[in-house]
């Protein structure tokens, strides 16, 4: 398989431009990182999808609750293939979908406007996909799962499970399980992610495996920013960290039950003591998406059946 490794990029970069499509690219990103660095990028933006399901339940069927913003277009209804009824989020424009829920035989991350598929190894009780890269465009990209962890019957919490193209099997993490994951972005080789319990983890993705480097409360970040006085509109805070423009935000937004307020921060990721000091009041020609454990931002330049400076919550 030597000889395959090395072969020229500016050769390989010749062929894959003469592919007729995306699912032919994606196996040429599956052979070695060598291949998918020297891989074409798409001239188009990828598609963003959010699929409608019960923001409580494990998994939910998709049908067509599912839809994709293509670049200046209108939005376009889709609807699953047949056999993968479930949905395990809509990572980066794609969809991860399972044949079953407990014993599944087929789990599939499927592009749907080139309907390419990535077959991944299967494991029961999936909660949701993360994709680190789109595997089209990303010469080295991860996927991450989170696990419902279930001891006598009863869930103990979420577990996380990495795989990379050409690992044969799932990596667990190792430390002890989270509570329900809230909202996740990558940044900086970095895997963010907070949970229902008010804390916000982080896992170092240079490392193998992905190792825990952060554990942060939330809640006394936000009590130091807001005293002890009542937050605001009187809301429970729910936390949201989110890739944007070359940035990671940290979203608040308050709940009692409706959205009464949300607060945008720019925090010190570096810093040891995670401070909520710098607040952004003004998103220019970006807009928030948020929704459960998928949060994103989209320019509305390229995306021009969204409005600019909002924040919309898909929940």
């Amino acid at each position: 398989m030597a000889g395959w490794t090395s072969i020229p990029a500016e050769l390989l970069a010749e062929i894959s431009g003469r592919l007729p499509g995306n699912a032919d690219r994606i196996h040429i990103h599956q052979v070695c990182s060598h291949w998918r660095a020297s891989t074409s990028r798409l001239a188009a933006c990828r598609p963003w999808i959010v699929a409608g399901r019960e923001p409580w339940s494990l998994v939910g069927p998709v049908g067509e609750h599912s839809f994709w913003l293509p670049l200046g277009g209108r939005r376009v209804y889709l609807s699953t293939p047949a056999g993968l009824p479930y949905c395990c989020g809509t990572p980066l424009g794609w969809l991860a979908l399972m044949d079953n829920l407990q014993s599944p035989t087929r789990f599939v991350l499927r592009e749907p406007l080139s309907e390419a598929e990535i077959f991944l190894p299967c494991f029961p009780a999936v909660v949701q996909v993360f994709l680190s890269g789109d595997p089209l465009t990303s010469p080295d990209w991860m996927a991450i799962a989170s696990q419902k962890l279930y001891t006598t019957g009863t869930c103990m919490g979420q577990t996380l499970f990495f795989w990379r193209p050409g690992d044969a099997a799932w990596t667990m993490q190792l430390e002890r399980p989270n509570g329900r994951i809230d909202s996740a972005a990558f940044h900086q080789g970095k895997f963010y992610f907070t949970e229902i319990g008010w804390t916000l983890h982080v896992y170092d993705l240079d490392r193998s495996p992905p190792k825990l480097v952060r554990s942060t409360c939330l809640y006394s970040a936000l009590r130091a920013r807001h005293g002890f006085r009542q937050f605001p509109g009187g809301g429970r805070p729910t936390w949201y960290v989110v890739a944007f423009n070359g940035e990671l935000l940290l979203v608040v937004m308050y709940r009692a039950p409706n959205i009464k307020a949300v607060e945008v921060y720019r925090p010190d990721w570096a810093a040891e003591r995670l401070e909520l000091r710098e607040k952004v009041t003004d998103l220019g020609e970006y807009s928030l998406f948020l929704g459960r454990g998928d949060a994103f931002a989209l320019c509305a330049k390229d995306f021009t059946m969204i409005r600019r400076n909002e924040i919309v919550s898909t929940l």
